[in-house]
């Protein structure tokens, strides 16, 4: 796999998520050869991996990497290895919130029972820092690859944080909008570290890895972290937009393969709610409260929150958020030298930004 210089027909970047997909599918045939029939755990890790996500996280990787000049195959390990890490996260997650669902199927830990789930998850952290170590073997400096473990190790505890920030965001309504500017900024440093830090992490090992200087690295980290938080506010939007022209979500019970109810049963208020609650009235806000702290049924508790932040204002609220990180990402990557690389980056903040949900809710796309 060569780096390309080919123009924007390259950019829904087929090469790279082929070469990502190729390569986790040899690090579990790595893991399962010599074994007659592979054990449990071999099992656990292979459905977890199974179908594959976006792999938005190793491509920027690579494409981080192409960016300062690097070799998309030295540094191809890594971009394997993060997506290891970033899927026993979502393991993590299923298991912390109760979902039973990922990705259109049973969630890890219920099809092989909660502790093969969580020994799959820590295995597949800890496949990590060895593929960080393989990194040596494809030509790139010691050095450089202990720079990249200091930052995935801070950045693991920063998801972690992220995740401790989230669960302290559970509860009351009220108690969660009690802040001045109702409960926005601190969603905004809960998402930056639970959902961006892992972003952030993978485009600046990709720099570091791929020979880039301190200074590339810290601006490919800034675009990774702004496009992180951009990413999640597009993805809380899906439960609470609609596939149709009415845009004000079907309430079904699943979205892009996970629970679409999730953050209501577990009472954790989503970046819409917290807007709807900011944008609207007292009797808009009463209902919100009266919905998430309810306990009536959760589908239809979850159509009626879609339709209050469609009708507040709040969906476009929302995507005007996203929008101004999109803008971050794209200020960001000035400094980059001028090439593909850059141009696939700058392609990605704008794709998974905007055009998932801007009919859905009401807007433009970006």
């Amino acid at each position: 796999m060569q780096r390309t210089d080919a123009g924007p027909a390259c950019f829904p970047l087929a090469e790279l998520r082929h070469a990502v997909d190729a390569g986790i599918a040899d690090w579990l045939d790595r893991g399962e050869a010599g074994a007659d029939d592979p054990d449990l755990l071999a099992t656990a890790q292979r459905w977890a991996l199974s179908p594959p996500g976006k792999l938005l996280r190793p491509i920027t990787l690579l494409a981080a990497a192409g960016a300062v000049g690097g070799s998309y195959e030295a540094v191809l390990p890594a971009a394997v290895g993060i997506e290891l890490a970033h899927v026993a996260t979502l393991v993590h997650d299923d298991i912390i919130d109760g979902d039973e669902l990922r990705r259109g199927k049973v969630a890890a830990h219920r099809e092989f029972g909660l502790a093969h789930g969580v020994l799959a998850a820590d295995s597949l952290f800890f496949a990590l820092f060895q593929q960080l170590g393989a990194c040596r073997r494809t030509g790139v400096p010691a050095g450089c690859v202990l720079d990249a473990v200091e930052a995935l190790g801070a950045a693991g505890q920063q998801t972690a944080r992220g995740v401790a920030q989230e669960v302290a965001l559970s509860g009351s309504l009220r108690e969660v909008t009690a802040a001045a500017d109702g409960g926005i900024a601190a969603y905004v440093e809960m998402v930056r570290l639970k959902s961006a830090s892992l972003f952030r992490a993978a485009c600046q090992v990709g720099a570091l890895l791929g020979g880039g200087s301190p200074e590339q690295a810290e601006v490919l980290a800034a675009y990774g972290e702004a496009m992180g938080i951009a990413f999640q506010i597009r993805d809380d939007l899906l439960p609470y937009v609609s596939d149709g022209a009415g845009g004000e979500g079907d309430g079904g019970d699943v979205h892009a393969g996970k629970p679409v109810c999730s953050d209501l049963r577990n009472r954790r208020p989503a970046l819409p709610v917290l807007l709807a609650h900011r944008l609207g009235g007292r009797a808009e806000r009463a209902v919100l409260a009266e919905l998430v702290d309810g306990s009536s049924d959760e589908r239809a508790r979850q159509r009626q929150l879609a339709r209050l932040a469609r009708d507040t204002g709040a969906l476009r609220a929302a995507q005007s958020m996203a929008r101004a990180y999109v803008v971050r990402c794209h200020r960001a990557l000035a400094p980059v030298p001028p090439g593909a690389d850059r141009d696939r980056l700058a392609w990605l903040a704008d794709e998974v930004a905007g055009p998932a949900y801007g009919h859905g809710a009401g807007g433009d796309r970006p």
